[in-house]
């Protein structure tokens, strides 16, 4: 699966912007936009089972229960930052990423990838992969690629600590649900998500979920070619 950090859906600006594929190996320049086959806007009924009016919860059962059969491969729920540290003990296994800078986008904010329940990979913003970071602390003091996920929120309290790095902290970015896990209620507060259903190596469907005040009120589907 394709992916393009969502930091820009959110108009947040960045150095730049790195681009997965499933061996999360940095895939360099943008590709060509994809080519929209079809699109449509619904605002009354359902797709995919997804029924206007459903809660954000009950949207999220709903993709846990059709992932196998819509080839459901990325989830991403927009706005989901944060200024501090503290309420992300729990949430951090919820996802795939975490996202971490100042306030003002740099080219040295980090990026951390998931999988497996493990730290599958570190990049900076600007693209230079890490084995650890940070590099010249002890190892409850810094993150390591293979660290098991549950480790991860009291390393970076540690790291946290660290005034050379505490500005990283500024914003915390996690965007990017791992739907195999549990909801999580903060998802209520944002008024977008991202779900990809792929068909085929070649054609995909994005849906673009809105909610307001945590309920669903439209829903946009593109079928799109990559």
């Amino acid at each position: 699966m394709k992916k393009l950090l969502l930091v820009l859906l959110t108009g947040l600006s960045l150095a730049a912007c790195i681009k997965e594929k499933d061996n999360n190996e940095i895939t360099g320049p943008e590709p060509m936009p994809e080519k929209v086959l079809s699109r449509d806007t619904i605002k009354s009924g359902q797709l995919w089972g997804f029924a206007i009016g459903q809660t954000s919860a009950q949207v999220y059962a709903k993709a846990q229960e059709i992932s196998v059969e819509r080839k459901i491969a990325y989830m991403s729920v927009v706005g989901n930052v944060f200024t501090s540290l503290e309420p992300l003990e729990n949430k951090i296994p919820l996802y795939t990423t975490i996202l971490l800078d100042q306030t003002i986008g740099t080219g040295t904010g980090i990026q951390i990838y998931f999988a497996d329940n493990k730290v599958k990979s570190m990049w900076t913003n600007d693209g230079v992969q890490m084995g650890r970071w940070p590099v010249v602390t002890g190892s409850n003091s810094s993150i390591a690629v293979e660290d098991h996920i549950n480790d991860v929120y009291a390393k970076l309290v540690n790291i946290k600590k660290i005034s050379a790095y505490a500005n990283k902290f500024e914003r915390i970015s996690m965007f990017d649900k791992d739907f195999s896990k549990a909801y999580d209620p903060q998802m209520a507060a944002s008024r977008l998500w991202y779900v990809n259903g792929n068909i085929d190596d070649k054609q995909y469907y994005r849906l673009e979920l809105n909610f307001v005040a945590g309920k669903l009120v439209s829903i946009y589907s593109a079928l799109l070619e990559k």
